[in-house]
């Protein structure tokens, strides 16, 4: 009776102790589309016609990379996903103030 429950006991500390170590899955697509919105909004020269979007857009990304090298795969997604963000409207603004001051043809 006492190994019965010392083998449970056992058991269910294992099963807990490896439970709790359970944690979302890496963000790669997130991570992939973040990167390439970053080199689209650098290729269209969004540092320069588009300052501030342009800026958050890195702040984000880079708090994404550290947030993914520490495990924190939730926030790293989030990071991630507001890069995305602000790079297309720093793209978008870029391509705008070019095709107004009739730099380029959108």
């Amino acid at each position: 009776m006492r190994t019965s429950f010392l083998w449970l006991s056992s058991l269910l500390f294992i099963t807990f102790g490896v439970s709790g170590c359970v944690t979302s899955p890496p963000p790669y697509e997130e991570y992939s589309l973040a990167r390439v919105a970053m080199k689209a909004a650098a290729d269209a020269d969004a540092s320069r016609f588009a300052t501030g979007l342009y800026n958050r857009a890195e702040e984000n990304f880079r708090n994404g990379q550290k947030s993914y090298q520490d495990n924190d795969f939730d926030r790293a997604k989030k990071q991630f996903q507001m890069a995305i963000q602000f790079a297309e409207k720093a793209e978008n603004a870029t391509r705008l103030k070019k095709f107004q001051s009739g730099d380029t043809f959108p």
